[in-house]
């Protein structure tokens, strides 16, 4: 049993269901030619046969029943002494003469038809398969353009083809793949600009200390007296110790903006990081007398990394120390679920105004109740980090009541 096996182009499908039928037409059209043909040949022997009993039966009239019943019935061994009789006159089968009308009628008749037969076939053929490769190649021609245009930049052509076929899918593809080098493009703009941006506010950012530290060094070369010497070299080492912060938490955000940081994925007792963390804030806390008070079950955790972590935490208890009053209070609780873990911050400060809260994680943003010494960068990265472990920070607050700061850690999050 013979098998066709189809294509996944339509195009060529049909041009293989062209071609059966042509055959198919070219089969039955040399079928109905046969049968002319021998319709033809028919009437050519019976002519032929008729012709030679009307001679034999002119001169010998009794004959005319046995040569009907030959002709009927053909008998080998009368054929065979036919045959014995022709060739004393130099007739056999190779040199008998077909030059009847008849006979040359038929010969004419069949060739013609065959031969037009094949013309119209190989015609059909032809004009078949150059309507396809003519349609297949303006296709291609067009997916040419298409890249050459992609190559000069230019993503705004659509090829999308939601018909069948080879040439369709190679387009959707081309099309998937334009979408990827369009958004990669857009993707490395933004990160021009970023980088430009950066730039420009480390630039601003250390624009202040170093100002600072040439007009202190420009005292110094006066030789003043040692109590002002003490006084300019402790104010100088302040704004060195200002621009090592600044430039290790910018170089920090800058990584974790550009994707460069690779987080880990343990199991992290969230007591012990706020603990850390406090440990940290140590001097502060106990300069200003706040009250911490920590609540939470002992056992309750979330996957990430400690130490990111612990920056984030350590960035927004900062936050809230600085804009806590003396004998303030700071309120940290934590607990989780099948979804999240929590971890929340609460001061008794002077809170946030409602027209910061919408910016306050914005890089280098300062609010309205913000000291004239920060920069605003400590939120910013705190966000940074939290998301990019896939949590969250959210804040809410009230004039003269305090701010609130919610971190979630989701579970199952990669």
């Amino acid at each position: 049993m013979i098998k066709i096996k189809l294509s996944r182009n339509p195009e060529v499908n049909r041009l293989l269901a062209v071609f059966a039928m042509l055959i198919a037409g070219l089969l039955i059209a040399a079928l109905l030619l046969g049968l002319a043909g021998r319709y033809r040949l028919k009437q050519a022997v019976i002519q032929n046969h008729a012709s030679i009993v009307g001679a034999i039966t002119e001169k010998y009239p009794e004959a005319e029943p046995d040569i009907i019943n030959r002709i009927m019935h053909p008998d080998k061994e009368a054929a065979s002494r036919g045959l014995q009789i022709l060739s004393k006159y130099g007739i056999d089968r190779g040199t008998l003469p077909l030059e009847t009308p008849l006979l040359q009628n038929y010969f004419r008749y069949n060739l013609t038809g065959y031969l037009l037969l094949a013309v119209l076939a190989g015609c059909a053929f032809a004009a078949a398969s150059l309507l396809f490769l003519r349609k297949q190649y303006g296709q291609i021609r067009e997916l040419t353009r298409y890249a050459e245009k992609i190559s000069a930049g230019d993503y705004s052509l659509e090829i999308r083809d939601n018909r069948e076929g080879d040439l369709s899918i190679l387009k959707n593809e081309i099309y998937k793949i334009t979408t990827l080098l369009k958004e990669q493009a857009g993707a490395l703009q933004r990160d021009k600009t970023l980088l430009a941006d950066s730039l420009a506010d480390i630039s601003h950012q250390l624009k202040t200390p170093l100002t600072s530290l040439f007009i202190l060094n420009d005292l110094l070369s006066e030789n003043p007296p040692a109590e002002k010497r003490a006084l300019f070299l402790e104010r100088m080492r302040a704004q060195l110790r200002r621009i090592e912060w600044l430039t290790s938490s910018l170089l920090k955000l800058s990584k974790l903006d550009a994707g460069a940081v690779p987080m880990k994925k343990e199991e992290i007792r969230v007591e012990a990081l706020v603990k850390k963390a406090l440990a940290s804030l140590s001097i502060p806390l106990e300069i200003k007398a706040l009250q911490v008070c920590l609540k939470g079950d002992a056992g309750t955790s979330f996957t990430g990394d400690f130490d990111w972590s612990c920056e984030a935490l350590t960035n927004l208890l900062k936050n809230c120390i600085e804009h806590t009053p003396e004998k303030g209070r700071l309120q940290i609780s934590f607990e989780q679920n099948p979804l999240y873990t929590v971890i929340t911050i609460a001061d008794s400060g002077i809170g946030i105004a409602p027209e910061d809260l919408p910016y306050i994680f914005n890089r280098f943003y300062k609010g309205k109740n913000a000291a004239a010494d920060q920069v605003g960068i400590g939120l910013a990265m705190a966000r940074a980090i939290v998301e990019k472990q896939g949590g969250e920070i959210t804040v809410k607050s009230e004039q003269n009541r305090g701010a609130e700061f919610t971190i979630k850690f989701y579970r199952n999050v990669s």
